[in-house]
C-alpha cells in the first residue's frame, strides 16, 4: 500500500483541508483519511506500514476534490 497527501489549503476559518488517499498495489483507492489536526498520525495509526513509515508525497488539489474524496472513500 501507498498513500499520497492532497492539500486543498485552508477553509475560510483557517481549518486544514488535507486528505490522505490510500492506494492498493494496483493503484485503486482503498480509503480517504482526513488529516485534520492529527497530522501524519491520522494515517499511520490506521496504516502503520504504508509508505514504510516515510512521509507521503504531497500534491495540491481543489476543495471540491477534497470533499468528494472524503464523501466517497472515508470509512
Amino acid at each position: 500500500m501507498i498513500a499520497i497527501l492532497l492539500n486543498a489549503g485552508n477553509d475560510v476559518s483557517g481549518n486544514p483541508r488535507r486528505v490522505f488517499v490510500v492506494l492498493n498495489n494496483k493503484g485503486d483507492i482503498v480509503e480517504a483519511i482526513d488529516e485534520g489536526y492529527g497530522g501524519k498520525a491520522a494515517l499511520f495509526d490506521k496504516y502503520p506500514a504504508v509508505n514504510r513509515g516515510l512521509s507521503p508525497s504531497s500534491f495540491s488539489t481543489t476543495p471540491k476534490e477534497y470533499r468528494e474524496l472524503l464523501k466517497d472513500w472515508s470509512k
